[in-house]
């Protein structure tokens, strides 16, 4: 029995304490061996000290080695006390501020990146309204393109003969789309479906020979045989700029469930189908409308022609409030 304080018993080489041959080994090494009953608590002394039985194999000898240490508690006063306490509390300050520093460079690296979340959905805002306004414009010139219609000045040429019509003169004219070709089909059954019984409506064309024509009616087409009288009716040409006025109390409409719109010896749309139209041959005279000098005028000199697009509007007069 050899009795050791700290500092003999941390320079001490034996074989069997070597893995605990520090206070700290000795004191983890204890609180995991219990349970495996490795050591065991020989006496234990009311005041400061107790036994440590340590058991294990060393090479060379057949039975197990016991070793027995009388662990004595280091004596310390209430300075030893504070002073301990003293560095306990610096070192859980000095981990505390490790762990604000470590939480202060976190809640700056997470400020940075709502920034640039930020960014990212600012600039993903601005991208989305730059999309939408791309595709605004591209709706635009799509729409632009289909129109028969090509800028204001012609839509104010139109719009200036509706107002000449007796009682519409001091009118807001609206034109409602209701039917077009290329979306809603050649069919002459869908045509009339959507189109007949609607007052005051436009037709314009556009033919394959390259001409853009139409004509105006207040009275609205049917699906019967049957011709119509509209003294406010009238014709025209987009492309030559050239108006054809009705002949007064003339039969220039003819209804028909085969034919689209037909303006007698003017144009007429259909035959089974609204793909196709035909002019009529007027000159030298024209029985229903005034104006025309040529042949198939207002197809540009050509008596047949494919329907590259038909549009069909309902003229709204409005009230100038």
């Amino acid at each position: 029995m050899v009795e050791m304080n700290e500092d003999d018993f941390n320079s001490q080489d034996n074989i069997l304490l070597r893995p605990y041959r520090d206070i700290k080994g000795i004191y983890l090494f204890i609180l995991g061996s219990f349970d495996d009953g490795m050591i065991s608590i020989a006496d234990i002394n009311q005041k400061i000290y107790f036994n440590l039985v340590i058991e294990g194999e060393i090479r060379g000898y057949k039975n197990l080695f016991t070793f027995e240490i009388k662990l004595k508690m280091h004596e310390c006063n209430k300075d030893d006390v504070q002073e301990m306490i003293c560095n306990k509390t610096n070192e859980l300050e000095n981990e505390n501020k490790n762990f604000e520093s470590k939480l202060n460079v976190i809640e700056k690296e997470n400020n940075n990146m709502k920034l640039q979340v930020d960014e990212l959905n600012e600039k993903g805002n601005k991208y989305e309204l730059k999309l939408i306004e791309l595709e605004e414009i591209i709706r635009n010139l799509t729409l632009q393109n289909k129109q028969i219609i090509k800028n204001e000045e012609e839509n104010k040429y139109i719009k200036n003969r509706l107002l000449q019509i007796p009682g519409r003169e001091n009118k807001n004219i609206c034109l409602k789309l209701k039917y077009r070709m290329t979306e809603d089909g050649d069919s002459l059954q869908m045509f009339h479906s959507k189109c007949d019984n609607i007052p005051n409506n436009l037709v314009l064309i556009k033919s394959s020979s390259g001409a853009r024509f139409g004509g105006y009616t207040d009275e609205p087409w049917t699906s019967g045989n049957n011709d119509v009288v509209d003294n406010n009716c009238f014709c025209f040409s987009l492309s030559n700029r050239k108006l054809y006025n009705v002949i007064q109390d003339k039969a220039a409409l003819h209804n028909h469930s085969n034919h689209g719109p037909s303006f007698n010896n003017i144009f007429y749309i259909g035959a089974d189908s609204l793909s196709y139209g035909n002019c009529t041959n007027c000159v030298p005279s024209n029985e229903y409308f005034s104006g025309i000098n040529n042949n198939f005028e207002i197809n540009g000199g050509n008596s047949e022609f494919t329907v590259l697009e038909l549009e069909f509007y309902q003229v709204i007069f409005e009230e100038i409030e």
